[in-house]
């Protein structure tokens, strides 16, 4: 039998409203959550952003035990300022590695404001 992720849910960011993040408000850093079903040991969780400008992040954790949901996942906020522009985006996403295996979420699009 091949351990198999559920489908995944997108991600939040902590701090955005109606899909909006206001970056001049940020205090430091954003918060990516991550929530899914049937977690184990082992899991490679990683939570991947990519903004229109350019900027890219990554950040990852493997699960040691037992976890309660949401994982929150801490973004600098240089990510999102970096090269801000009118019209700006930030795409969020993250996947779960279990034996070899691996399963996306779909995408979360977050418009970028000053």
């Amino acid at each position: 039998m091949t351990a198999q992720v559920n489908a995944l849910a997108k991600p939040v960011l902590k701090e955005a409203k109606d899909d909006v993040l206001f970056v001049g408000k940020l205090e430091g850093v954003a918060h990516g959550l991550v929530t899914y079903e049937n977690s184990v040991v082992g899991d490679v969780v990683a939570l991947h952003v990519k903004t229109s400008t350019g900027n890219d992040f990554e950040t990852h954790v493997t699960l040691t035990s037992a976890t309660s949901m949401p994982l929150i996942f801490v973004i600098p906020k240089t990510i999102f300022e970096k090269n801000l522009v009118p019209g700006a985006n930030a795409k969020l996403h993250y996947s779960v590695t279990r034996a070899s295996n691996v399963s996306a979420s779909p995408v979360l699009t977050v418009r970028l404001e000053p």
